[in-house]
């Protein structure tokens, strides 16, 4: 990915995406050695190959380029980000293959989630 940095300015940035058949609704992106990472929706980051998508401290959309902008908003600031958008639609077609859309409930383990809610 590229990190805007300002007045046209991107620097390359080294970000793992990860995505969890357990967790089936997110995607999770890693940058760097620290343990900093965001969790993003994978409906909204496949959303945001098409048209503007996201709500509150995340929003996805394509540009012009053939890349999709990535906004990460926080506490201590805001982040834009740039995929390449076929790289993107390879990772969520792996992502697919591993959990279809539409059936991300039968992956999630509801008697543990009520478990761990009850034990709180």
């Amino acid at each position: 990915m590229r990190l805007h940095t300002g007045e046209g300015v991107w620097h390359e940035l080294d970000v793992e995406w990860r995505y969890r058949p357990d967790d089936p609704y997110a995607v999770r992106l890693d940058f760097g050695p620290a343990t900093t990472g965001w969790l993003l929706s994978r409906e909204t980051l496949a959303a945001g190959l098409r048209r503007p998508a996201g709500d509150g401290d995340v929003h996805v959309e394509p540009a012009e380029d053939g890349s999709v902008l990535v906004a990460l908003i926080g506490r201590t600031g805001a982040a834009l980000l740039a995929a390449p958008a076929a790289a993107l639609e390879r990772f969520l077609a792996e992502t697919e293959g591993l959990v279809p859309q539409g059936r991300e409930p039968s992956w999630i383990d509801w008697e543990e989630g009520v478990r761990v809610l009850l034990s709180a």
